[in-house]
C-alpha cells in the first residue's frame, strides 16, 4: 500500500469528501474555505511529521488505543449514517444501505490481507467520481469556469420539470438548514401521500397558524411570506418553474456567499488540523515524492468537489429544497445525463462512496494495529472487537444524524486526546503523563460539547469553545504535557 493511498483512505472518508460539494452548495465561497481546510490540514500534518523525529509509542500505553477506537467508531458511524441516507434517497429501506456498507466493512476487517485491496478500492472510487463528472460536463456542453459564471448570474433558482418533487412527489427531509420552508411567492403544495402540514402565515401585524391534514392528491396554497413545517417522512409535490423554497435568492447572492464568521473558521481550522495530526501520523518522515503524490490527490478531490457542486447548482437547483442534504449529492436525479448512460452513470457515485468507505475502514484498522499495546498489532485483527464496533454503529445509524458533524466531532476528539502527544511525545518512563493529558483533553472536550447543546443561542467568540471544543481541550492537554516535561527537567 502506497503512502498516498494510506493518507487518502485515512483522511477522505465518504462523509468528508461528499460533504465538500454540499458545503459549497450551501454556503458558496464560504464552503470553499472548508474545502481548502480539508486539503491543507493533512498536508500541514505531514509537514509537521517531517520536521520532527520519528516517534515510537510505548507499548504499555492503553489510553491512545481506547481514544483512537472512539474516534474510529465515530467515523464509522458517520459513514453508516450516510449509507442509510443514500439508500433512503434512492428509494430503498434505510437499513438496507447500512447492512450493505456495514456487512462489507466487517468482511474486510475480518480478513488480515484486506490491506492489499486499498489501492484498487481507491482506484474504483476515483473512477466513480471522474466518470459521472465527465459525463455531466459533456452533457452540459459548458466548461467549469463558464458554468460557475452562469450559476453566479442566475436571477433565481427554480424547480425543474425533472425534479422528483415535481412529479411524482418525493419525501422531504431537512438538510443542513432550518426545518421549515419560507415561500417567496404563491405556491401550491400537493400531498403525494398522507401528510399533516403546519403553516404559519404573516399578514401585516397579524400572525396565524393552521394545521392541514392532507390526503393524497389534496393541495394547499401558500402565499409569499408563509412558512411551512412538515413531519418526518411527508411526501410532497411542488409546482414546476416556481422558486425553490430554501434556495438562495439568486445566483449573485449565492456567489457572494454569507457573511463569514471568523470564529467558526478558526475553530474549524484548529479542529481539522489537530484531527489530521492525530490520524495522519506516519511514524517516519515522508519523502518529497510521497508528499507530492498525496498533495496531488487531495487537490484532485478538492477540484472534483467544487466542480460537482457548480454543475449541481446549474442543473439540479431543487437540491436546495429544505436545505442541502449530503445524500442528494450522491445521485442528483434532476441532472441531465447522456442518452443510454442515464441508468448506470448516476450509480457510480454511490459505488465510489462504498469503495472509499471500505478502504478507509481497512486503513483505520491498520492504524489502530500500530498502537497495539501487545506490540503485535493483534487489536487490529480482533474480530470480536470489530464486530461489536460495527454492530453498535450500525444500530445507531438507524436514526438519522448529520454525517459531516459526526466527522467534525471525531476529528475534534482526536485533536483533544491524541494530537498533543503526537506532536510533543514524552520519554517512555513518563508515559503516564500522556494518559493524564489525554484524559484532561477528553474531559474538557466532553464537557464543552455537552454545554454547547444547551447554549445554542450564544454567538461570537464566546460560542467558539462550545461549537469547537477542541480549541480549548487540545491546548489544555498540551499544557499538561508541557508541565510534565518541565517537571522532569527540574
Amino acid at each position: 500500500m502506497t503512502f498516498a493511498a494510506r493518507t487518502l483512505a485515512l483522511w477522505l472518508t465518504p462523509a468528508a469528501w461528499l460533504a465538500l460539494p454540499a458545503l459549497v452548495l450551501e454556503s458558496g465561497p464560504d464552503g470553499l474555505w472548508v474545502g481548502l481546510l480539508l486539503l491543507v490540514a493533512p498536508l500541514l500534518a505531514l509537514a509537521a511529521a517531517g520536521e520532527r523525529a520519528p516517534t515510537s509509542s510505548s507499548r504499555n500505553e492503553l489510553f491512545p488505543v481506547v481514544a483512537f477506537l472512539l474516534v474510529v467508531a465515530l467515523i464509522l458511524w458517520a459513514n453508516l449514517v450516510l449509507a442509510g441516507d443514500v439508500a433512503a434517497w434512492l428509494g430503498w429501506p434505510r437499513w438496507r444501505g447500512i447492512a450493505v456498507a456495514g456487512g462489507a466493512a466487517w468482511l474486510l476487517l475480518a480478513w488480515r490481507g484486506a490491506v492489499r485491496l486499498v489501492p484498487p478500492l481507491l482506484l474504483i472510487a476515483g473512477c466513480g467520481l471522474a466518470v459521472p463528472l465527465a459525463a455531466l460536463v459533456y452533457e452540459a456542453d459548458i466548461g467549469p469556469l463558464a458554468a460557475w459564471g452562469r450559476v453566479a448570474s442566475l436571477p433565481a433558482f427554480r424547480l425543474p420539470a425533472s425534479s422528483p418533487w415535481v412529479d411524482p412527489g418525493h419525501e422531504l427531509r431537512a438538510g443542513r438548514g432550518p426545518t421549515s420552508l419560507l415561500f417567496e411567492e404563491e405556491h401550491r403544495v400537493t400531498a403525494a401521500g398522507h401528510a399533516q402540514l403546519h403553516i404559519r402565515a404573516i399578514d401585516g401585524a397579524r400572525v396565524t397558524e393552521n394545521d392541514w391534514d392532507l390526503r393524497p392528491g389534496e393541495t394547499v396554497t401558500l402565499r409569499s411570506g408563509d412558512e411551512l413545517r412538515w413531519p418526518a417522512g411527508a411526501r410532497l409535490r411542488f409546482e414546476v418553474g416556481k422558486l425553490v423554497p430554501g434556495a438562495p435568492p439568486s445566483g449573485i447572492a449565492w456567489a457572494d456567499g454569507r457573511r463569514g464568521d471568523s470564529t467558526r473558521r478558526w475553530g474549524l481550522l484548529l479542529t481539522l488540523l489537530g484531527g489530521a495530526i492525530a490520524l495522519v501520523d506516519v511514524g517516519a518522515r515522508p519523502t518529497r515524492q510521497q508528499m507530492a503524490a498525496a498533495a496531488a490527490a487531495l487537490i484532485l478531490v478538492f477540484t472534483w468537489g467544487v466542480i460537482w457542486a457548480v454543475y449541481c447548482a446549474l442543473g439540479a437547483p431543487d437540491l436546495f429544497l429544505g436545505g442541502v442534504a449530503i445524500e442528494r449529492l450522491a445521485r442528483p436525479p434532476s441532472l441531465g445525463w447522456p442518452t443510454g448512460a442515464g441508468r448506470f452513470v448516476p450509480l457510480l457515485l454511490p459505488v465510489a462512496a462504498l469503495a472509499s468507505f471500505l478502504a478507509s475502514s481497512v486503513v483505520l484498522r491498520e492504524r489502530i494495529g500500530g498502537l497495539d499495546v501487545t506490540g503485535g498489532g493483534e487489536i487490529g485483527h480482533d474480530l470480536g472487537l470489530w464486530s461489536a464496533i460495527i454492530g453498535a454503529t450500525a444500530l445507531a445509524s438507524l436514526w438519522p444524524a448529520e454525517p459531516w458533524m459526526l466527522i467534525v466531532v471525531a476529528l475534534g476528539l482526536a485533536a483533544s486526546t491524541l494530537a498533543p502527544a503526537t506532536l510533543w511525545p514524552l520519554p517512555a518512563e513518563r508515559t503516564r503523563w500522556t494518559t493524564v493529558a489525554g484524559l484532561v483533553g477528553f474531559g474538557i472536550f466532553a464537557a464543552l460539547a455537552v454545554a454547547g447543546q444547551w447554549t445554542r443561542g450564544v454567538e461570537g467568540w464566546a460560542a467558539l469553545p462550545l461549537t469547537f471544543p477542541a480549541v480549548v481541550a487540545a491546548p489544555a492537554a498540551a499544557l499538561v504535557l508541557g508541565l510534565a516535561r518541565r517537571a522532569r527537567r527540574g
